[in-house]
């Protein structure tokens, strides 16, 4: 193929079949110079990709001044460039991803397909480009979504837990793990869905509501810490949960989120505290009733009363205490009787006790009220103390104080309000939107996701109602939508819309539920997704699959996850590329099932250590490996590892993709090209050939009838004669050539048919002897037998013609004048066989192997005429009868042809 092209020219071909492609392409295409990568040529799409007027402007430009300086793989362009101008002279053609800049300064992706063309001149190359910015940006970003989710996961604080539809444990993240004592081991052969815990405590239905798909509360129960009955308790604890149903877009499960909350602290702190003051109280009652039984009752109740009791006058010495008081403090009771209440009261508890002091002289009473006591080693107890003031038989004032040690309360205190502060840390930051109304529909709480949902602030989404932000064609829907929720509690998830500030709908999917305040009002929780990005997505991805009929149909990418050297967790699609499910790879090293040695010769178990080495070092790498399937065969994949941070283990992952496929793409790849490539060498053949057998007839029919022309009336009748003669001559010659190579066009495209009928061979080879004598004008002699042939046999008589005229012709062509050619058919068994056998030229040894090629003539033809498609069409005839053909040929000795073909009737031998 020659490509012609000057500035703003377009490639063309003889057909100009290219030329309108290239024109009228979709894909935007440029043809450059491969030394000054200079733009000679580019078609319109080129011109409106680039940001141009049109392909005028482009030309002359050179091709890397509309690219950034610098490639995305850091690359400078006119490197990167250059290489693979390389590469496409090298080896036919080179694709790579490649950075383009517009006219204005914008910046897209471009997949670019450079190929060499052939020219008169040399060798041009021919690119062609196509858009693929969208399908970055969609990569990135889900890409940047699953990164930012895995880490979510993995550094939450909060224990969550993944469930497959089927109710077994997917995935665990580290808090889970930390509060359940258990592992994914742990919990092989456990589902939630038949758990004995949750049965027992009647909450299956909640369970199996969140894997119908919806939101399901359960609130805190006393829970051992095991999956299945038959593993020993590890612990017990009050653990409440939230399941989060996750749906594709048909609404099915696909997976349910539970958040766990550990509840244990509070629920001991309350039970405790309940007891306490249950305690405290009965003991107050008991010490009236035995005050007023016997003095001797009470001093038992006081010394064995587990409240800090003590006695002080009004200065606040210490008359008498009990010893649960002393032991408070870590004192004895006789050390306390030497000190006096503020001895043990710190400095900044002084200025409150005025209080005290006024309350207890107004009403003979105080408390209670929590404050601090020093202990004797210093450190300090919080207390809530009460008390009342008395006047003694002697008419002392006195003032008796109970004090309960409120630590564990403290403590509890200070777990629930970390709980609540972590809940809020996780409803400020969280990337949803979360919304509490009241049942009128005003707005009580929202977190920042919420209102930049709708295009607000926080404070102004508060003084807004549900209504205001949804639009009025909803309304029936919310009605029902109430009217469920007042009825199950839980609400959603459906796919409804937002009014943002600006007016625009905001497409979302809001799920939530129904529960009381404190103070006993009905008030909705609601959970809203913001789904633009997704429907943009979705969008992008169908418009991306109509285009490139799906682009991520067959994608065989992973992701493994290493810690200290060997798998800790690895995702469905990495295990399907080895064959075996996750749990068979979890805990594996990579050399444990890798072949011996990797495809460069390194063992599996070096390369392994040096990878990961390399990975650490630098932060990522990207390399091949071979893996073994599970049936045994070798997987080829591309691996990216990346560290992934942490100070306590080595854990790294890895993306795997299965690069078999491509690898063997690649190879039919190559071969396509060799055989465009031979293809090309057979057209030039068929040109040249073509053009060298038409200019020789047509200069001698020209020359003729231009004899004829100028001469009619000066030539004798046998002059004429002659000059006509040789005008038939070479215009027989020419439509011979035509018929050949129409012949062959109509063998190659699979038109030609075997359509056998009764044939006489001898009768047919006889004509075939006679008409090649005549056309040679008997330049050799043909000497003709037969041997058992029977009198008719089903053949196609069209494709022997074909098969013994072309290997006739040629044995007399290629011998000299007077030599005798050997021609024979004889039917031996099921078979017949034509041999023909001449003295002539004979053909190279060397050049043997390409008889059969079109277009293909040995080097010692000299001058004799012919197309080199005799053999070609000798070979595919025979092919159609199901035979073969033997040639054996020497240099000076000649050419002997053997073809022998299947009996195709039930016709015998006579």
């Amino acid at each position: 193929m020659a490509i012609a092209a000057g500035p703003s020219t377009p490639p063309a071909t003889g057909a100009g079949g290219l030329r309108a492609l290239f024109e009228h392409s979709a894909d935007a295409m440029f043809l450059l110079d491969p030394v000054e990568a200079a733009i000679l040529a580019c078609n319109p799409s080129a011109a409106a990709l680039c940001g141009f007027a049109g392909p005028d402007d482009l030309a002359g430009m050179p091709f890397t001044d509309l690219a950034p300086e610098l490639q995305a793989d850091g690359q400078h362009s006119r490197v990167a460039l250059a290489k693979a101008f390389q590469q496409a002279m090298a080896n036919g053609s080179h694709r790579l991803e490649w950075q383009c800049r517009g006219s204005e300064g914008g910046t897209s992706y471009q997949d670019i397909v450079i190929s060499a063309v052939p020219s008169d001149g040399g060798t041009q190359l021919l690119l062609s480009a196509r858009d693929i910015t969208e399908r970055k940006l969609i990569e990135n970003r889900l890409r940047l979504s699953e990164t930012r989710w895995r880490r979510v996961f993995e550094q939450s604080p909060i224990s969550l837990q993944i469930f497959a539809p089927d109710g077994t444990a997917r995935e665990v993240n580290q808090a889970f793990k930390d509060l359940f004592q258990l592992d994914m081991e742990d919990l092989q052969g456990f589902s939630i869905l038949s758990d004995q815990q949750l049965a027992e405590a009647g909450f299956s239905l909640l369970v199996e509501r969140a894997f119908e798909g919806h939101v399901a509360t359960i609130p805190p129960i006393p829970f051992e810490l095991r999956a299945l009955p038959n593993q020993a308790p590890r612990g017990k604890r009050w653990i409440g949960s939230t399941m989060f149903p996750v749906l594709d877009s048909q609404g099915r499960v696909i997976e349910v989120v539970c958040v766990h909350r550990d509840d244990t602290a509070r629920a001991e702190a309350e039970a405790k505290f309940r007891v306490l003051n249950q305690s405290l109280e009965d003991r107050i009652a008991e010490a009236t009733a035995e005050l007023r039984a016997s003095e001797e009752r009470f001093k038992r109740l006081f010394e064995f009363s587990p409240l800090g009791i003590g006695l002080v006058n009004e200065e606040g010495k210490f008359q008498q205490v009990n010893s649960a008081f002393a032991e408070m403090l870590g004192y004895t009771q006789e050390e306390l009787s030497a000190l006096t209440y503020w001895d043990i009261t710190p400095v900044q508890h002084f200025a409150g006790q005025q209080t005290f002091i006024d309350k207890l002289k107004e009403t003979g009473r105080f408390g209670p009220f929590e404050k601090e006591y020093i202990c004797k080693d210093g450190s300090r107890i919080p207390v809530m103390l009460n008390g009342m003031r008395v006047v003694s038989s002697t008419g002392e004032v006195q003032i008796w104080g109970i004090a309960e040690d409120i630590t564990l309360r403290k403590q509890a205190e200070r777990a629930l309000l970390d709980s609540e502060e972590k809940f809020k840390a996780l409803f400020e930051f969280s990337p949803l939107g979360m919304a509490r109304v009241s049942w009128e529909g005003d707005f009580l709480q929202v977190n920042e996701s919420f209102a930049r949902m709708v295009g607000r602030s926080v404070d102004e989404v508060h003084t807004l109602s549900y209504w205001d932000v949804t639009p009025i064609k909803y309304e029936e829907q919310e009605k029902e939508i109430l009217r469920i929720v007042k009825e199950q509690g839980t609400f959603g998830p459906f796919e409804k819309e937002y009014i943002h500030s600006d007016g625009h709908l905001v497409p979302i999917v809001l799920s939530g539920m129904l529960f009381r305040s404190s103070d006993g009002e009905e008030q909705l929780w609601g959970i809203a997704v913001d789904t633009t990005e997704r429907t943009r997505a979705e969008s992008a991805l169908r418009e991306s699959e109509r285009k490139f009929r799906t682009l991520f149909e067959t994608s065989s990418q992973g992701v493994m996850l290493h810690e200290n050297e060997f798998f800790s967790e690895v995702n469905p699609a990495a295990a399907r590329i080895f064959g075996r499910e996750p749990q068979e790879i979890i805990g594996l090293h990579p050399a444990d099932f890798s072949p011996e040695f990797q495809p460069d010769g390194e063992s599996s178990e070096s390369a392994s250590k040096r990878h990961m080495q390399k990975c650490m070092e630098h932060g990522s790498t990207t390399f091949e490996w071979s893996q073994l399937h599970a049936q045994g065969h070798e997987v080829l994949m591309e691996v990216t590892l990346t560290q992934i941070p942490d100070k306590e283990k080595s854990r790294m992952q890895a993306v795997v993709s299965d690069i078999s496929e491509r690898r063997r793409a690649e190879t039919e790849m190559k071969r396509a090209l060799e055989r465009e490539r031979e293809l090309n060498q057979l057209k030039s053949n068929f040109v040249s050939t073509v053009s060298h057998e038409f200019r020789t007839p047509l200069g001698i029919i020209q020359s003729s009838a231009e004899i004829l022309d100028d001469y009619l009336d000066r030539l004798d009748p046998e002059e004429r004669r002659e000059q006509l003669q040789s005008i038939i001559k070479n215009s027989r010659r020419m439509a011979g050539l035509m018929e050949d190579v129409l012949l062959l066009g109509r063998l190659d495209a699979g038109r030609m048919q075997f359509i056998p009928g009764p044939l006489d061979l001898a009768a047919l080879c006889r004509r075939l002897v006679d008409e090649v004598n005549s056309v040679s004008a008997a330049r050799c002699a043909i000497e003709f037998s037969t041997a058992g042939l029977p009198p008719e046999v089903e053949a196609d008589e069209k494709l022997l013609r074909h098969v013994l005229l072309n290997l006739l012709n040629n044995a007399v062509k290629y011998s000299e004048p007077g030599q005798t050619v050997v021609f024979g058919a004889t039917c031996t068994g099921n078979a017949i066989s034509f041999l023909v056998r001449d003295h002539g030229i004979g053909i190279p040894a060397d050049e043997q192997g390409h008889l059969f090629d079109a277009f293909q003539r040995g080097s010692n033809v000299g001058q004799r005429p012919g197309t080199g498609l005799g053999l070609v069409i000798v070979k595919q005839s025979v092919e159609l009868h199901g035979g073969t053909i033997d040639l054996v040929s020497a240099v000076g000795s000649g050419t002997t042809a053997l073809v022998t073909i299947p009996l195709h009737s039930d016709l015998q031998t006579p």
